[in-house]
């Protein structure tokens, strides 16, 4: 009885091993990468743009000295603005759905390494190591970016 027992569950074990595949992921090339980074940069310059003309124009229309500030306090105001924009662009767009304006042209998407979605505390974080000096010039180690390394995520095309 004891022999038919582990018969039975070792023939279970080999059901459950032989309906398991390994995930299959085409990662995204480096041309595909590049072009992500150039269309987000691009998004983000137009929403900077926008948000300045806006900011500008309001300003102007409150304040009593033709919307006047002092150089330093401007830039300030603008170098935070900076940081929020990205902030929220690449957190927002990756933890909803792996894609920012860029991966969605170029057909490819953010995920975790065992293949499942990512989430918006692993998109903040890897937008937070975006700002690391150098970050950029990790993908030319010939392995994944540090953004990537240290978040355990990967760029995928998009079936």
């Amino acid at each position: 009885k004891a022999l038919l027992n582990k018969e039975k569950f070792m023939e279970t074990q080999n059901n459950l091993l032989n309906e398991f595949t390994e995930p299959s992921f085409q990662y995204a090339s480096a041309g595909q990468r590049f072009l992500n980074c150039i269309i987000d940069v691009i998004a983000f310059y137009i929403v900077m743009m926008i948000l300045g003309v806006i900011l500008g124009l309001a300003a102007f229309a409150t304040s009593e000295t033709g919307g006047r500030m002092s150089g330093g306090g401007i830039q300030l105001f603008f170098l935070f603005l900076y940081f929020a924009v990205i902030i929220i662009y690449y957190s927002l767009l990756e933890g909803s759905n792996g894609k920012t304006l860029g991966k969605l042209i170029t057909k490819t998407k953010v995920v975790m390494e065992t293949g499942e979605p990512i989430s918006y505390s692993k998109a903040f974080l890897r937008t937070i190591i975006r700002f690391v000096p150098f970050e950029f010039l990790s993908g030319f180690s010939g392995t994944t970016m540090w953004h990537d390394q240290w978040t355990k995520t990967m760029v995928v095309k998009d079936k």
